[in-house]
C-alpha cells in the first residue's frame, strides 16, 4: 500500500501526539504506531511532570537542580530551554485537556520529588502519563486531519540513501521521504 501525507510521525507518546495537534492545521497527519495507539512509554509514567507554576519557584531554580543532578551532564543551554517553556508546555497539555490535581483553595497539588528544591512536580493521582496520554488521544481523534495506523512497525527511513547518495550523521542536509512500515497484523 502506497499512502501520501503532509506529515508522518512515527510513535504516538507525548511528543508525537503533541507535535501532530500542532502540525494538522498545516495539513493531513499519519501517526503510525508499532501497537495500539495508546501504548507508549508516556502511558506508564506515573509520578508527575516537572515545571515553574508558582512563586517561591522560578525558572533559575529549576534550572539549577537540574544542573546540579545532571552532574555535568547536562547541556545548559537545552536544559534551559526545557525549563523555560515548561510552564507553557503544562498549559497547553491543559487546554488539550489534561487534568491535573488540584488542592482544596484549587490550586494544583504540586509535589516535591528527588532534586528538586521547590513543589513543582504536577500530577494526576499516582498515572500522570496515562492522563495525558488519554487527553492527548482524544483530541487527536477530534481532529479530522489526523489519522493513526495501530500495529504498524516502521521498517527503515527512506532518505537521500535510497537515491545512492551516501549518508551520514555529518551530512547537513539529510532529508526524508518517507518510510517503509510493517502492518503486523497482516505481515
Amino acid at each position: 500500500m502506497n499512502r501520501k501525507t503532509d506529515f508522518l510521525i512515527i510513535g504516538s507518546g507525548i511528543a508525537g501526539l503533541s507535535y501532530a495537534l500542532k502540525v494538522a492545521a498545516h495539513g493531513k497527519v499519519l501517526i503510525l504506531t508499532k501497537a495500539n495507539e495508546d501504548e507508549s512509554n508516556t502511558k506508564y509514567a506515573q509520578g508527575g511532570i516537572a515545571a515553574v507554576m508558582y512563586d517561591p519557584d522560578s525558572y533559575e531554580k529549576h534550572i539549577r537542580d537540574t544542573l546540579i543532578c545532571g552532574d555535568g551532564l547536562c547541556n545548559e543551554e537545552v536544559v534551559r530551554m526545557v525549563v523555560t517553556e515548561s510552564t507553557e508546555r503544562i498549559l497547553e497539555l491543559i487546554e488539550w485537556g489534561t487534568r491535573f490535581d488540584k488542592n482544596a483553595s484549587g490550586k494544583f497539588d504540586l509535589g516535591k520529588e528527588g532534586g528538586h528544591s521547590e513543589n513543582r512536580v504536577l500530577h494526576h493521582q499516582d498515572n500522570t502519563g496515562f492522563e495525558i496520554e488519554r487527553a492527548l488521544l482524544e483530541k487527536v481523534h477530534a481532529n479530522p486531519n489526523i489519522e493513526i495506523l495501530d500495529n504498524y512497525f516502521a521498517l527503515e527511513i527512506l532518505t537521500q540513501h535510497h537515491l545512492g547518495k551516501r549518508v551520514t550523521s555529518k551530512l547537513p542536509d539529510i532529508e526524508c521521504y518517507g518510510v517503509y512500515a510493517l502492518n503486523t497484523h497482516t505481515n
